[in-house]
């Protein structure tokens, strides 16, 4: 079992503080709101009545001790306040919520190792999945190599008769099909494809656009 603080109980930090409470973590729960405290006070390990910005009432908290601090406020000038605050009570692991691409640089001049830009996220993947339709899910892995999930289609299937003949052209890894009810994991490379698969696939974003693009 873990210990978690999230301060500021929104949308984000009240969804990111139940989920690790469902999953047995201990989870302390912070918000200037006293209704929202209420509000979780039988949902979470602790919910407290705490200013974000008020150094002395963080102090009180001990967030050295917890294993994660996630920061969640709506005002970018009390965001970056407890964000300064948090750092210098040497909380461990420190994520912030950004509110604007100018709040993500600040948080990253801070030395914020962990930002989180939902918006522009939410953002990048519609984009992702509207301009290659039949991408379902994308993670970056930080270089050119991606990890994507698509579904097969008849031109792909005509196009590659097995996994050796799509990973031999492009030059990709299929990791995964996800089939029906089932996942087959490192398949072999004489699997035929069929129409509805879901290829789970590690390559190059080049390779992977040529490929949705064949899609």
């Amino acid at each position: 079992m873990r210990q978690f603080a999230v301060i500021g109980l929104g949308y984000l930090g009240s969804t990111v503080a139940l989920e690790l409470y469902e999953r047995d973590h201990e989870v302390l729960g912070v918000d200037s709101d006293e209704t929202r405290v209420n509000s979780f006070a039988e949902r979470l390990t602790h919910a407290v009545i705490a200013d974000p910005v008020d150094r002395t009432a963080l102090e009180e908290l001990s967030l050295e001790n917890f294993d994660a601090v996630l920061i969640d406020l709506d005002s970018l000038e009390a965001s970056m306040m407890c964000t300064l605050h948090v750092q210098e009570l040497k909380a461990r692991e420190i994520w912030v919520r950004a509110l604007s691409d100018e709040h993500y640089k600040l948080l990253d001049r801070l030395g914020v190792t962990h930002i989180v830009h939902p918006e522009h996220d939410t953002g990048m993947r519609i984009a992702q999945s509207l301009n290659y339709r039949f991408v379902i899910d994308f993670i970056h892995l930080g270089d050119e190599h991606y990890v994507i999930e698509m579904a097969a289609t008849e031109s792909m299937i005509e196009h590659y008769t097995n996994i050796a003949s799509l990973t031999d052209q492009e030059g990709t890894t299929i990791l995964a099909i996800r089939r029906d009810n089932e996942t087959i994991t490192h398949p072999e490379d004489n699997t035929a494809l069929k129409e509805g698969d879901h290829l789970i696939m590690l390559g190059k974003i080049e390779s992977l656009r040529r490929l949705s693009g064949q899609a």
